[in-house]
């Protein structure tokens, strides 16, 4: 395989993201469900990325706010949502860690994942500080994750594994992820490479980043500590109750205040 790469930055590149995400829809229905069942009508998604479960909640009508710490994704998020005069002030370029919109929501979550980029306690510590301001007593707080999967995070550094293809949209080419990975078992934190691949076995870009392992003992030891009540414990998006099978830990929780 030949290694002449540049090195790619996804999270600059919203459509670059929105290329290797083609394949991400089955969680939309799933906060349409929530949002229906709590009777929710202000909700915010934090890591809110390009868009891609806001903006159909907005095209049902949903109240919605988003934050991002991306600039680059809340700006073609802005392009999306203004092509339906929807107020782009309502989506900020903000950290999570600290942010202040100075009113309660009656549905705040974080989708797919996006709660693995905090990569410390304190991180999630102060994200959920932030979070617990912009909730009252009904507020519903709700985390989508994987469970980490130990033989996955203990397989050997050095092989790379084909992990999913795409149409890459800037050159209209096929384009394959081969993904290696280096877990800490100290920090909990995954350092994760991937390389995309074309069809004459070219490495094209790479892409290197860094997910804390979230495991669920952890998070319901974190959540409890902060004084959130975790009401539901899901373990998949057809709402079945968490269990050792469960690859997704699915929390919705309520703030004691």
């Amino acid at each position: 395989m030949n290694k002449r790469y540049i090195n790619h930055q996804i999270y600059t590149d919203p459509n670059f993201y929105n290329d290797i995400m083609w394949w991400k829809k089955d969680d939309i229905q799933f906060w349409q469900n929530i949002i229906k069942n709590t009777k929710s009508e202000k909700i915010l998604e934090l890591c809110c990325g390009t868009g891609r479960i806001g903006l159909p909640l907005i095209e049902s009508g949903i109240d919605y706010y988003g934050i991002d710490s991306s600039s680059s994704f809340v700006d073609y998020f802005h392009t999306q949502v203004s092509k339906q005069n929807y107020d782009t002030s309502k989506i900020i370029c903000d950290d999570i860690k600290n942010f202040n919109f100075k009113h309660s929501f009656d549905l705040i979550f974080i989708g797919f994942n996006s709660l693995a980029h905090l990569l410390t306690n304190q991180d999630l510590l102060d994200s959920l500080k932030s979070i617990q301001l912009h909730m009252n007593s009904q507020t519903i707080f709700a985390i989508d994750i994987f469970v980490p999967d130990v033989s996955f995070l203990y397989r050997d550094n050095h092989e790379q594994y084909n992990i999913m293809d795409f149409i890459y949209s800037k050159t209209n080419e096929k384009l394959n992820i081969l993904e290696s990975i280096h877990y800490n078992s100290l920090t909990e934190i995954n350092c994760i490479n991937w390389d995309f691949i074309d069809q004459n076995n070219i490495a094209k870009f790479s892409y290197s980043f860094d997910m804390r392992m979230w495991f669920p003992d952890t998070l319901n030891r974190i959540l409890t500590d902060c004084n959130y009540h975790i009401k539901n414990f899901y373990g998949d998006y057809q709402c079945n109750n968490f269990n050792e099978e469960s690859e997704k830990q699915i929390y919705l929780c309520k703030a004691n205040i």
